[in-house]
C-alpha cells in the first residue's frame, strides 16, 4: 500500500478518534449535573441512547431507544446481530415526540451454539453509544 494512501487512513482514524473524545467529554459534562433531571439523561436537546437486550432461549431481543437527531443506521445493528449468528426475524420502529423506538428480534442461526448475548450488548454499546 503506498504510503499516502497510509498517511490518509491515519489522518482519516485521528479525526475519528478527536470527534469520539469530544462527544465523550459532552456526555461526561452532561452526566455531572444530571441529577436535577430525574433520571432523563440528555444532552441539549439530544436524548442519549438507552439499549436493552433479553434472551429467550435461542431468541434475542434488542430494545434500543434514541432521539430523532441521532445519526443511527438500523444495518448497523442487522450486521452486528448476523456476525454473531443471528438472523432477523422481525424490526420495528416507533416515533414518539423526539424519541424513535426500535425493537429487533433475532433467532440464533444454530440453535445449539445460541447467540452470546454479552458480546451482541458489548457490540451494540460501541455503535450506538
Amino acid at each position: 500500500m503506498p504510503s499516502h494512501d497510509l498517511l490518509d487512513q491515519a489522518i482519516t482514524y485521528v479525526k475519528r478518534l478527536k470527534e469520539k473524545v469530544e462527544k465523550l467529554n459532552q456526555r461526561k459534562e452532561q452526566l455531572k449535573g444530571d441529577g436535577e433531571n430525574g433520571g432523563e439523561y440528555t444532552m441539549g436537546s439530544n436524548i442519549l441512547p438507552q439499549l436493552s437486550l433479553r434472551e429467550v432461549g435461542s431468541t434475542l431481543e434488542v430494545n434500543l431507544i434514541t432521539g430523532r437527531d441521532k445519526s443511527f443506521m438500523l444495518h448497523e445493528v442487522v450486521s452486528v446481530l448476523s456476525q454473531e449468528g443471528a438472523e432477523v426475524v422481525s424490526a420495528s420502529y416507533s416515533n414518539a415526540d423526539d424519541k424513535v423506538f426500535y425493537t429487533i428480534v433475532s433467532q440464533a442461526i444454530w440453535s445449539r451454539i445460541g447467540i452470546d448475548s454479552s458480546r451482541v450488548h458489548e457490540r451494540l454499546k460501541k455503535l450506538v453509544f
